[in-house]
């Protein structure tokens, strides 16, 4: 690991603080809205569950012998099936019935990855996020002690952060919208969707640790 510099900063906690904190600078320095934040965690998540989708079909811990094509066709379209209600509740409720009542780019700019900052933001986590994988998974060989059904898209951490973050925020953005202002609101609802996001991903992070010195033990 310490001879390439650059790969290991993808995998620091540091790291993962630092992106998680971007949105909330993206609303308070560009006007990002409550759309935007969730928009970008659902493109990650759908970007995660597509490189999840290559774990599982190249995993190497498994009685059966791989690839496993089916099962991450399967993994994909469960994950995308969940995502796709999400899709429609954001749009629907965050969209259209919040995002018109504040300042900031119209959602649809987010929905269409139109606004510059967004984009870059988007476009920075997947960069890390696959040099993440060719390192760890394949080039130091994390895929010889994963098994495919160590996937899971019912249970999923980041739905999860998904609930708790609608549910949080929302009655952080009324309260503090209505004491302060709406941008005030959203700045709110930025905070709270940065501290669960942040803990689901510092949790995560033990796991994969975990799974990194396992599979150092076995090589």
């Amino acid at each position: 690991m310490e001879n390439i510099t650059v790969i290991p900063l993808g995998n620091s906690k540091m790291l993962q603080v630092v992106m998680n904190i971007v949105p909330l600078l993206g609303v308070i320095y560009y006007d990002w809205s409550v759309f935007a934040l969730l928009y970008a965690f659902w493109l990650e998540t759908l970007g995660l569950s597509f490189l999840n989708a290559i774990r599982i079909m190249f995993a190497k811990n498994s009685p059966e012998k791989g690839p496993f094509v089916g099962k991450a066709v399967r993994f994909l379209f469960v994950s995308a099936l969940i995502l796709s209600f999400y899709m429609i509740f954001m749009i629907v409720f965050v969209g259209l019935q919040i995002s018109d009542k504040q300042e900031g780019v119209n959602f649809v700019m987010y929905l269409m990855l139109l606004q510059p900052t967004f984009r870059f933001t988007l476009i920075v986590f997947f960069v890390i996020k696959c040099i993440e994988l060719i390192y760890y998974y394949f080039i130091k060989n994390q895929r010889k002690i994963t098994d495919p059904s160590d996937f899971h898209p019912l249970f999923d951490r980041r739905i999860f952060v998904i609930h708790i973050v609608i549910v949080l925020g929302v009655f952080a953005s009324q309260f503090f919208g209505e004491k302060l202002g709406s941008h005030s609101g959203v700045i709110a609802f930025a905070c709270v969707f940065v501290l669960v996001k942040t803990v689901g991903d510092l949790i995560a992070d033990k796991f994969h640790v975990k799974k990194m010195k396992e599979s150092e033990n076995y090589d």
